[in-house]
């Protein structure tokens, strides 16, 4: 199906480092400041409720990565069950806004908090720094590249138990009165904002052809990662609702970091600012290396990009030269001064543009390939797989308005546009191009069952 025999593949517990990195990212830490002042003392319900259109939506993806696991997933479903031209323009603006702005902000965000604790700190060198370190990881080849994940999340995890049984102690009942002190729709709408939070472990459908029995261990990657990272959550927004007066965390943009300074030591909160605000974006940085070159690489393989991008080292079958392209845009996106949140929104929304069309072929799937969905490992029947999908869609929606309305200025939006045309631009010169050289882009894209 992608023309390329991987040798090297990663197991259960390698992948759920990936899932779980993915999922606890800085959002966590930023989200939580923003969604108190609509939740206040409801802040662990609302991350509670949070997860459960988060999950039912990941089922579609998780049914297409059991049944027809690939690499390159998310081109590769869209491109075959729905639009080539529609695969090529998600992948296009998701890749270069989070290479350009997702991955750097993460890099200069990390390097803040470390600033926070060692003033002397030169933000640009530093990031500049961690991206090298990580880039050199991953040339070491995907399996490289997870274990060592795998040590960042066991930290991260390690640092947010030790947050949650620090501050147990501290904890009050009478902080959490009224508890829908803000009103049943301001929990809506916190419990609504809080779902950007546990998304991101969709990602490792990209991997498919790289994950040994991966119809059994995409779903339970899952199953492992979103009860962990939701009792991890719900304990951080408990404990720190719980641990300080509600006036210390009005205003706050980090609240855990108010929280963890009333109970825990220097020593211990120094840890828990690095194993857990700085390893969070880490862990998120690092998984979007891992799975960044692969629907690229398979737009190589449609012979959609020039050929040389797709060379693989020799033993490992790393696409170095993508990953290097990464590598160097995101060093431009460090250096260049630009609003990163901006280009960091647009990967959101390429994001979105990418999920859309694989939601659409899930609804397609059935039909379209029956064989695989009567035995795909994963089961579900037609009818709850299609309420997962239009709850997926909703969300879809949800999240475009969201973020459309946080980018605010019209010129950006227009931008935003802008990026997609070039895309869609870019793939139709493409299609054309190899009309005349006499293989039609028709010829060469294959159904996933070939």
């Amino acid at each position: 199906m992608s023309g390329i025999e991987f040798k090297h593949k990663i197991g259960l517990g390698l992948v759920s480092y990936i899932v779980i990195g993915f999922m606890i990212g800085g959002g966590i830490f930023v989200y939580t400041g923003i969604v108190y002042q609509y939740a206040a003392q409801a802040l662990p319900l609302a991350y509670a409720l949070a997860v459960i259109p988060v999950f039912i939506s990941m089922i579609p993806l998780t049914l297409l990565g059991s049944a027809v696991p690939i690499t390159g997933a998310n081109y590769m479903y869209a491109s075959r069950m729905v639009s080539p031209g529609l695969a090529f323009t998600g992948i296009w603006v998701y890749a270069l806004a989070s290479f350009f702005g997702q991955i750097p902000l993460y890099l200069i965000g990390c390097s803040r908090y470390l600033q926070s604790l060692w003033p002397e700190t030169d933000i640009t060198l530093m990031a500049l720094g961690i991206l090298t370190f990580f880039y050199l990881i991953n040339l070491f080849g995907v399996k490289i590249a997870a274990q060592f994940q795998g040590i960042l999340v066991l930290v991260l995890v390690v640092s947010l138990v030790i947050f949650i049984s620090g501050g147990i102690g501290s904890v009050e009942a009478v902080r959490f009165q009224p508890l829908l002190e803000k009103g049943t729709g301001n929990l809506l709408l916190s419990f609504a904002l809080l779902t950007f939070t546990y998304f991101g472990g969709n990602g490792i459908i990209e991997l498919g052809s790289e994950i040994k029995n991966p119809g059994k261990t995409i779903p339970r990657a899952f199953y492992i990662a979103f009860p962990l990272v939701t009792l991890l959550y719900v304990g951080l927004a408990f404990v720190t609702v719980g641990s300080v007066p509600g006036d210390s965390l009005k205003g706050a943009q980090e609240p855990l970091l108010v929280a963890g300074k009333s109970f825990l030591s220097n020593g211990v909160y120094i840890f828990f600012v690095l194993g857990g605000a700085v390893l969070a974006l880490l862990t998120t940085l690092n998984s979007l290396l891992i799975i960044g070159t692969r629907s690229l690489l398979m737009i190589v393989q449609d012979q959609m990009l020039p050929a040389w991008l797709g060379k693989l080292t020799h033993k490992k079958q790393v696409p170095w030269v993508l990953l290097t392209l990464i590598y160097v845009l995101s060093i431009l996106g460090v250096i260049s001064g630009f609003s990163l949140t901006t280009f960091a929104s647009y990967a959101s929304l390429g994001g979105l543009v990418i999920f859309l069309p694989i939601l659409l072929a899930a609804w397609r799937f059935p039909k379209q390939y029956p064989d695989k969905f009567r035995t795909s490992p994963f089961r579900i029947t037609k009818f709850w797989l299609r309420v997962s999908i239009i709850i997926g869609l909703l969300m879809v929606f949800f999240f475009g308005i969201i973020i459309l309305y946080d980018l605010k200025a019209v010129f950006k939006i227009f931008f935003f546009l802008m990026f997609i045309a070039t895309g869609y631009g870019a793939f139709l010169l493409r299609k054309r191009r190899l009309r005349k050289l006499g293989t039609p882009l028709e010829t060469i894209i294959k159904p996933l069952d070939i």
